[in-house]
């Protein structure tokens, strides 16, 4: 089931998108505009019974849900793939999240696959290990990884980005070819493409294919973030 079409997170504040519930007025005080528009957002879904997004189709998004699955051949067996599974939170009804991966007990992991510009940016701050830089400047994927963290009950978050070398463009491209899932006319421009029409990194330059970050979740955030949740469900509920 699509993400759009998942019924655990239509009408519910999603980990994807709960940064927006982190922008507030200019007094501190209420929600900013952003948030409002986003709760609102999901009151409607409660009433449709559906999501108001329509899905749509891009290769920079095709790339990054097919370089997700190149990952998971990559990493560490400790790790459990969960990107097809939505969680709810144990006790907040209206918050959910998606994560990639999760060590069961210590940490979830979230896998951007980005765009070369995007990911020399993301990877540097992944580099520098400099959490107020991230959340700072990557206020989407920091709190992406705190909700989910949060959801799922653990204290570690880890980020993770990967572009594959050149050298690897070969047996992405033959995985391509032969994908045999669910929308194979995605990734088809995978192994049709000229190399220079996908990204990748030169063998031996400055950044690695795979870029790890983890990090223990600060309780300050666990607790901030838990109690916009809280207040935007109020007025979620209300009529």
């Amino acid at each position: 089931m699509s993400i759009i079409g998942n019924p655990e997170r239509i009408g519910r504040f999603t980990s994807s998108e709960i940064w927006k519930l982190m922008q507030m007025d200019r007094s501190g005080n209420d929600f900013g505009q952003k948030a409002l528009t986003y709760i609102d957002e999901k009151k409607i879904e409660t009433r449709m019974g559906r999501s108001i997004t329509i899905e749509s189709y891009s290769q920079a998004m095709a790339w990054g849900i097919f370089m997700e699955m190149y990952v998971f051949s990559m990493i560490g067996v400790e790790y459990i793939i969960t990107s097809n599974t939505t969680d709810m939170h144990p006790s907040i009804n209206c918050w959910s999240g998606s994560k990639d991966l999760i060590v069961e007990g210590h940490k979830v992991s979230d896998i951007k696959c980005y765009q070369p510009k995007k990911f020399a940016q993301y990877t540097d701050v992944i580099i520098s290990r400099d959490l107020e830089k991230m959340k700072k400047d990557f206020k989407e994927e920091y709190w992406q990884l705190v909700s989910n963290a949060i959801i799922n009950q653990v204290p570690n978050a880890e980020a993770i980005t990967f572009m594959p070398y050149e050298s690897e463009l070969e047996e992405i491209r033959d995985m391509a070819e032969n994908y045999d899932g669910p929308d194979q006319w995605k990734y088809r421009f995978i192994a049709e493409k000229d190399k220079d029409g996908l990204p990748y990194l030169p063998d031996g330059g400055y950044y690695k294919n795979l870029n790890k970050f983890e990090f223990e979740v600060p309780k300050d955030d666990i607790e901030l973030l838990t109690d916009r949740v809280k207040q935007a469900q109020q007025i979620l509920t209300s009529k």
